[in-house]
């Protein structure tokens, strides 16, 4: 479990503030919206801008008397680099500091590849000769996202996909890698994209389900009283939903994972129609609207709405959001999935809004790859 303890350091509190205001704001507001005191803000405002992470912006006209200087959030005053290793792919992005991407690199990862930590250190020194100088010179770190697990206390990574495991220290990749290295499971970085980023960045704890060729789920709470937040990611691949169900490869059977990740999706529409060579395939009228193709549709929303529904009753989230690559074909799923979820006589406490698909598509994890160096730093 990630768990960000913060000091009561007075920049971060202001930091956060103006990351969130963005642009309009004086010391004065500051002073009055976090309870400081007008030298506190003023010091911790010409550090700043020292660092450029503010700009004077303009004089505040309103009101009589001596107008107050505005200031603006420079988006540009750090980037970073976030990486994504799916089962298929290494996906590369340099973003500024409010996720904009400016470069990116998308690269095949080999299925009889032996060593996936030297093909990481590999590719992330190559997407580093294509940013300049200026750019370099200002990148905080780089985050990467994995399918696995982080042990936050070993610092060991746990790599499970395609047809190997490695097990491998940070130390090791981050010695000809010159910038931090921060890595996290991809649906706590998913987390950490909608708590910043997302449409619901004032929830006080939701929790995310990333829907991909293999499903997982994190939980992401924030303590308003002392600004403390934390998040675990849960392997709900192997909840169990029908015990006399379809193998898994984790030696069980009927594991949530075999009836609603996009591999399971791709592989029940391949036994009808052998021709279906792609998840993108699937939701083409022609075999979405077919007799077999809603069968298969049917059941595909049947489980995952029982997977939500025990996510609903485990922890009653303020939202539940699911990212990964099903985010494509929400207009297909959503509503007849709210209607298996909230069937006449269900009991959820909170309403059909709770269940929403993320705005960041399979990009949310990548997304939060980026963001984590600065939110660690910084926030």
């Amino acid at each position: 479990m990630y768990q960000k303890e913060i000091k009561k350091n007075n920049e971060n509190i202001i930091f956060e503030y103006i990351y969130n205001q963005k642009q309009g704001f004086s010391i004065a507001e500051v002073c009055q919206s976090l309870d400081l005191t007008f030298p506190t803000v003023k010091r911790i405002f010409e550090s700043f801008l020292e660092k450029s992470i503010l700009i004077q912006a303009k004089k505040n006209n309103h009101g009589v008397g001596r107008k107050a200087m505005e200031y603006t959030y420079n988006n540009d005053f750090c980037y970073s680099i976030g990486v994504r290793i799916s089962e298929d792919f290494l996906h590369l992005i340099l973003t500024n500091s409010i996720g904009k991407v400016f470069c990116q690199s998308k690269i095949t990862i080999p299925s009889q590849l032996k060593n996936i930590c030297s093909f990481l250190e590999e590719n992330i020194l190559v997407f580093l000769r294509q940013i300049n100088q200026e750019k370099k010179n200002k990148i905080v770190g780089i985050g990467i996202s994995i399918p696995g697990i982080f042990n936050q206390e070993t610092k060991m990574i746990e790599f499970k996909i395609n047809h190997f495991s490695s097990f491998v220290a940070l130390e090791e990749l981050q010695k000809n890698i010159p910038y931090p290295i921060y890595i996290e499971n991809e649906s706590n970085l998913s987390a950490i994209a909608e708590a910043v980023l997302g449409k619901y960045l004032n929830l006080s704890e939701f929790t995310v389900l990333t829907i991909n060729k293999n499903i997982g789920s994190s939980h992401f709470v924030r303590r308003e009283k002392d600004r403390n937040f934390y998040f675990k990611a849960g392997r709900i691949h192997h909840m169990i939903v029908n015990k006399n169900g379809r193998k898994c490869y984790c030696g069980s059977k009927g594991c949530l994972g075999t009836y609603i990740s996009i591999k399971a999706l791709l592989q029940d529409f391949q036994e009808i129609f052998p021709e279906v060579q792609d998840i993108e395939s699937i939701f083409h009228e022609k075999y979405r609207e077919s007799k077999e193709g809603k069968k298969i549709l049917e059941q595909y929303i049947e489980y995952l709405a029982i997977g939500i529904q025990n996510l609903l009753f485990f922890s009653n989230p303020e939202k539940i959001i699911i990212s990964g690559m099903i985010c494509h074909f929400q207009e297909y799923l959503y509503t007849k999935l709210l209607n298996k979820i909230y069937h006449s006589g269900h009991i959820f406490f909170r309403g059909r809004d709770t269940v929403v698909f993320s705005s960041f598509h399979e990009n949310s994890s990548l997304v939060g790859a980026a963001l984590f160096p600065i939110v660690d730093s910084m926030f």
